[in-house]
């Protein structure tokens, strides 16, 4: 792709972020459906992926993929700032790259877009359980975009791993460590050095990725299919109070 092409895309999806950002009320109901479908999705990564996270090798991949982009983390003031410097990171940032941060906003915009669907369906519901997650997903029903989403997951990581085997681009981000925080975009360069660390320290082992896509794959297809219990060969029956003989 062409740096003209991977900035006009990166810059399309910071502006969906931040527009999404906009939609968010401060208080209410429906906020409060959005905290606590959110909350319940982190705890639901954590359980599904707890044996990639108690590994060495995938444990900073776990926090920065599963936290920063698909677990419903705020991240709009890092979005704000991500905004005000695209025209210094095109100087500076190779073209694939700038795609790949592209990528993560469009990610990322998906996954809060389904999350803002899901909240109505689950506004009067006080506690989540898989079989009421299960009917909220079915009632939304957009098994498409679903599967976009799974797709972004799969060549963004690709990309990650593309990116950490150009050592001077890793070393680069590294350097402007200083100089973002000075100017005010830490949380910026955190996010873009927290990300190409993680996937260095996998040392292009595919099991991550590939773990990932093969369970959320198969639990999609287990929603389709009219399951209660979609995660269950994972977790169990969590987040029942007492955790079930299987897990």
């Amino acid at each position: 792709m062409k740096e003209s092409a991977a900035v006009a895309h990166l810059v399309e999806q910071i502006d969906r972020n931040l527009a999404i950002a906009e939609r968010i009320p401060e208080e209410g109901p429906w906020r409060e459906s959005l905290d606590r479908l959110q909350a319940w999705q982190v705890a639901r990564l954590d359980e599904t992926y707890a044996d990639l996270r108690a590994t060495d090798r995938f444990r900073p991949a776990c926090d920065f993929f599963l936290d920063e982009l698909y677990g419903g983390r705020e991240v709009h003031a890092r979005d704000r700032q991500l905004k005000r410097v695209v025209p210094i990171m095109r100087r500076f940032l190779p073209g694939h790259l700038l795609f790949a941060i592209g990528e993560a906003m469009h990610l990322q915009a998906i996954s809060l877009e389904f999350d803002f669907r899901l909240a109505e369906h689950l506004i009067d519901i006080e506690e989540i359980t898989q079989p009421v997650y299960a009917h909220a997903y079915r009632a939304d029903g957009d098994w498409e975009g679903r599967e976009e989403q799974l797709r972004l997951i799969r060549e963004l990581g690709d990309l990650l791993v593309e990116t950490v085997r150009k050592p001077m681009v890793h070393r680069l981000i590294r350097m402007m460590r200083l100089p973002a925080e000075l100017a005010g975009v830490g949380l910026l360069q955190d996010f873009l050095q927290r990300g190409l660390d993680a996937f260095a320290h996998m040392d292009g082992d595919p099991r991550f990725l590939s773990t990932i896509e093969e369970r959320e794959t198969d639990a999609l297809r287990r929603l389709q299919s009219g399951e209660d219990w979609p995660f269950e060969p994972w977790i169990g029956h969590w987040p029942a109070r007492e955790a079930p003989d299987n897990r």
